[in-house]
């Protein structure tokens, strides 16, 4: 049985530095996830100008299948040289994992990685050779669930200095953090989430260094299907409402009108509730065996809005519609849009805001962020 590969990761910057010297790059493919992540020399302007160059490059001829000599070859030659030092520095660090669990991992002067096997960091056999005079350390591996792999760039390794620690966490250190948290039975989010706040800590809410953590694992696929808006042709309500009652992984139903053609076409029971979470966000509503349903167009435009938000990797934590369907849609791999085109006389008021356009035009956007988001997206009008 193939997997999807889950991957988060979060950057901070060095105190008082608006940008970060790391840079991270995910490239999805049919046959897994591409990870690279860099960190520039220095920090601020010039080393976030390295680091992005240097994994630009490196995913864009690693997508073309070029040999590692290649790759690593064009990078030396391409990046800018630094006035101050006189060199052009950045370290490289790529992970490729297919969804059957295979995994190769590449480091160019990049901390060794973490691999969490059964609660446990054990070393990985990293074979060495040299390119263009550069150590490049490789390693084949296979990937289970169950199991996690985190890559890191040094600000992480030397959490504390400055600060709690004068030599910093180290290595040791951070693998002896990633194991407490692995067997807190935290979700892969929650752990980078907590090992970022737990190294700004050792710095004194203060970071002498850029650092970034990218967490990975295999699990399960995750499905959603979501149903909003009454079909063109009323013949179609049946067999609009049947095909979400038979999808496979989590349901949705975005709209009163559309909950209640669902209700009436499946026999199922529709409860409505008056309770505002968020006085923006009209209530939710219940039917058994869907997971949520929610007001249609405001809301599916709040959730737009949430999932849209510049630079913020955390997850809505409301109880608001909009934010339980954020949630939803983070959350899953692989969404199935079932819409409906009738047009509602309400929504083609002119003195609503610009933004709440028709239904189709919100679920375009929708669909475009989520394929922004690295999800796989289908629509299927009615």
């Amino acid at each position: 049985m193939n997997f999807v590969v889950e991957d988060v990761y979060q950057s901070m910057s060095r105190y008082g530095e608006e940008l970060c010297g790391d840079h991270v790059e995910v490239l999805k493919k049919e046959d897994g996830t591409i990870l690279v992540l860099s960190d520039g020399l220095g920090s601020g302007v010039k080393a976030n100008i390295l680091a992005t160059l240097t994994t630009k490059i490196a995913i864009g001829l690693i997508e073309k299948n070029l040999p590692l000599e290649e790759i690593i070859e064009t990078i030396i030659e391409t990046l800018p040289i630094c006035e101050v030092r006189e060199i052009a520095y950045s370290t490289l660090a790529v992970l490729k994992i297919y969804n059957d669990g295979r995994a190769y991992l590449i480091e160019l002067d990049s901390p060794p990685a973490f691999f969490l096997k059964q609660g446990k960091v054990q070393p990985l056999y990293m074979k060495e050779r040299r390119i263009k005079g550069k150590l490049i350390k490789e390693a084949h591996f296979k990937l289970e669930l169950g199991d996690y792999i985190f890559l890191t760039s040094d600000g992480i390794i030397h959490a504390g200095i400055g600060g709690l620690m004068d030599f910093g966490l180290g290595w040791d250190g951070v693998a002896n953090h990633l194991e407490e948290l692995a067997a807190e039975g935290l979700s892969l989010n929650r752990m980078v989430e907590k090992m970022i706040k737990i190294c700004e800590a050792y710095y004194l809410m203060e970071p002498g260094d850029d650092f970034t953590i990218i967490g990975a694992r295999l699990r399960k696929p995750r499905y959603l299907t979501i149903m909003t808006g009454p079909p063109i042709n009323p013949s179609d309500d049946f067999i609009m409402s049947r095909r979400l009652l038979e999808a496979r992984g989590k349901k949705v139903i975005c709209g009163g009108t559309t909950a209640q053609i669902f209700a009436r076409e499946t026999g199922c029971e529709l409860e409505c509730t008056f309770n505002y979470v968020d006085p923006d966000v009209p209530p939710i509503s219940f039917i058994e065996g869907v997971d949520l349903v929610t007001e249609g167009l405001l809301t599916l435009n709040r959730t737009l809005e949430y999932l849209q938000r510049p630079g913020d990797s955390e997850m809505p934590l409301g109880k608001d519609g909009a934010s339980l369907l954020a949630r939803e849609l983070l959350e899953s791999d692989e969404i199935h849009f079932l819409v409906g085109r009738a047009v509602n006389e309400a929504h083609q008021n002119l003195d609503l805001p610009v933004n709440l356009g028709i239904r189709t035009q919100v679920i375009k956007r929708l669909v475009n962020t989520l394929k922004g988001l690295n999800k796989k997206v289908k629509i299927e009008w009615f």
